[in-house]
Formats: C-alpha cells, structure tokens, sequence
C-alpha cells in the first residue's frame, strides 16, 4: 500500500520541462549522468555540425541562388525561420548554467511546499507541471504534422523535388544516388531540427508555468497567515505565543518570496534572448508569407500554398503562446500581492505589521517577462504585433 502513495508524496515541479531536458541531452546540450564526458562532446559536435550548422548553410546557399521572386520568398522563410530556431538553440546552451541553477532552486521550493503540506498547494503545482508537458506535446504534434507535409509534398510530385530547397553543389535532378543521399540527410536534418526547435518553443511556456504555479503555491500560503486555529492547541496557548508564531509565518513567506523573485529574475536571463528572436522571427515570416501568398504563389501548387499558411499559422502561434503564459504570470503576481493585504494583519504584532508593509512596498509592480529586456510578455503585445501585421498586410493588400 506504502508503494501506491509514494508517488503521490513526491513533488518535482522540474519534470514540467522533462521532455526538453531529454531532447538537450539527445542533441549535445546537456551531458547525462554516467555518460563519458569525452563520449559526450564527440557526439555532440558530430550533431551539431552536420544538423546545426550544415543544414541552415545548405538553405542559406540555396538562397543565394534563387532568381525568381516566389522561389525567394518561400526560400526566405524556411531560411528565417531554421537560423532564428538555430539561434535559438544555442541559447540555451549560452544558458545551461542558470538552466542548472533553476533546478538547483525549484527543489528547495519543492522542499518547502511540501513541507508545509498543503494539498491545495501541491495540486497547484502539478497542474502547472501537467500544463507545461501537455504545451510541448501541442508542439511536437504540430511539428509532425509539418515534417509529413514536407515528405507528403515529395511524394506526390511528378519530378525530383527535395524536402526543402537547398544547395549541395552535386547534381541530384539527374543522379538517383545523390537524390536519395540527399533526401535521407534532409530527413535526417528535418527530424533533429523538428526535435530541437519543439524544445526551444515550449520551453519558455513551461518555465513560465513553472513561476506561476509557485507563485499561486506562495499566495495560497500568504492567504492563510493569522487564520485562527481550530480550537485549543499548543500554538494557540496564549494570544501572544499565537501572535509570535504568525510573524514566524510571515518571515518563512517573505523567504519564499524571495525565492520566487530570484527564480524570475533566472528565468527572465534565460527567456529574453530567445523570445525577442521569436518576436523577430514572427515579424519576418509574416511579411514574407504574406508576399508570397499575394503575390508569388502558384494557384496549381496547393501544397506550396498550405506551407506557406503553415508557416504564417505557425510563428503566430509560437508569440501567441508565450505571451498567453507571460500574461497568466502576470496576473499570477497580482494575485499573490494581493494574498499579503487579505492576510489577517490585523491582530498581529506591530513588527508583523512592519516586515507587511516593506513586503508590500516591493510587491506593488506586477512582475513581467521581457524579451530582449523591453518587450513585455503579455497579450497586449501579442494583440499589438496581430495589429501590425493586419497593417502590413492590408497595405500589401491595396498594392497589389
């Protein structure tokens, strides 16, 4: 029976990025345990070299020989869209450092959450954790869904044609070995580039399920400080022993806050490059797609035309995503500085009321994500870059 409750016991809210930390360490990022260092580093460059580097270098050539105004706007976009991904990437190596120090500091949030025992606490936590695996699931769905596009698009066609438009410098239009080389490597390239930009769009939402759930842990926490004890017990003795065990309370819940301030203040060093990039990325893809919908598209090439929708859905969809979840934080924020004015302060010593008030003074601005350290992570930004972008398009629109 004591086996069937142990894992209801335990809480390890960093299994919400579980599935990237095992797609970092499958791509050369992050060494598993018992894994030769030596081992590690071979395998990791070999990977990064031909996928990382080799595959955005191949678009990136073929793009430079386009002529045609519709081949370089379709070439633009997957070209954009794998170097930001790439960029992306390897942030998070930049990063690995205080990626170890958010895990290092989410198992003594875990600690004190479950030393304090409260259920509603701990399914907080875990339905944060529930959300942020079922956000990388949404994505690696929606990458499977663009990977068999790619090889239905192939398949279909009349003539050779490859996964995405690349240079090799070898003639695969009249070469059956250099086509089926060349389409076995772009498969292999497409897999791993699926499997690493999945992980690099989902994690920014999971570490901000990650925050928001703590901080809904803390504000249930602070809700309860001076809530009366249910009839006589040995903290309830006398009103000042009673009192004094309060302020205790009140200072074990500033400790926390600072943990989550501290935890925000990583998690703000580790999404901001990689959501201003996104931001970019989103800008650039739209007004390429656009161009290329109105303007260049081939009516007989549906395939074409769907990828091009895809790719516009899709990079939408990504800034969509992180600024649902920075907006969720946000309002979380609120929510917990609101959790110290409902406390029963009332009652309490005049020092209570001191530390209530310093803890006030700091909470007063809603905590935010920015990208790039300037665009906040919220729907107003989401809503104002959709604004652009019918502007953008509208004009293109009236031109045509």
């Amino acid at each position: 029976m004591a086996n069937h409750e142990q894992p209801e016991t335990k809480l390890e809210t960093h299994s919400a990025v579980y599935y990237h930390w095992r797609v970092w360490e499958l791509t050369g990022l992050m060494r598993p345990p018992g894994v030769s260092s030596l081992r590690y580093v071979v395998y990791s460059i070999a990977v990064n070299l031909m996928v990382t580097v080799l595959f955005p270098l191949s678009l990136l050539a073929r793009l430079l020989f386009t002529t045609n105004m519709a081949g370089l706007c379709e070439n633009l976009t997957i070209t954009i869209t794998d170097i930001v991904a790439n960029l992306k990437f390897a942030n998070v190596y930049m990063v690995r450092k205080q990626l170890h120090e958010i895990r290092s500091l989410l198992r003594l949030m875990d600690a004190r959450a479950m030393l304090v025992g409260d259920p509603e606490e701990v399914s907080a936590l875990r339905r944060e954790v529930n959300i942020a695996q079922s956000t990388f699931r949404t994505f690696a769905s929606i990458f499977v869904f663009g990977t068999t596009l790619s090889c239905i698009r192939v398949v279909v066609r009349p003539d050779r044609e490859l996964l995405y438009p690349a240079w090799f410098g070898v003639d695969w239009m009249h070469s059956t070995g250099n086509y089926v080389l060349i389409n076995i490597y772009q498969l292999f390239g497409l897999v791993v580039q699926a499997i690493q930009n999945c992980a690099s769009d989902s994690y920014p939402p999971a570490f901000l399920c990650l925050l928001t759930g703590h901080m809904r842990a803390l504000e249930l926490r602070v809700r309860r400080i001076g809530s009366r004890p249910e009839k006589s017990s040995t903290i309830a003795q006398s009103y000042e022993v009673w009192r004094e065990h309060v302020y205790q309370e009140l200072v074990e819940c500033i400790r926390d806050l600072m943990r989550v301030h501290r935890l925000r203040e990583i998690i703000q060093r580790v999404l901001s490059g990689a959501c201003m990039a996104q931001f970019a990325c989103s800008a650039a893809v739209q007004c390429t797609v656009a161009m290329h919908f109105l303007y260049m598209a081939d009516e007989h090439d549906h395939t074409a035309m769907i990828i091009s929708i895809v790719f516009f859905l899709a990079v939408t969809l990504e800034v969509f995503v992180i600024c649902y979840f920075g907006d969720r934080m946000r309002t979380q924020s609120e929510a917990l500085c609101d959790a110290f004015y409902d406390c029963n302060w009332v009652e309490q010593l005049p020092k209570f009321k001191r530390e209530l008030i310093f803890t006030l003074a700091r909470t007063q601005r809603p905590s935010l994500i920015y990208a790039g350290n300037y665009i906040a992570l919220s729907l107003e930004t989401f809503e104002q870059v959709m604004r652009f972008t019918y502007s953008v398009f509208t004009l293109l629109l009236r031109a045509k």
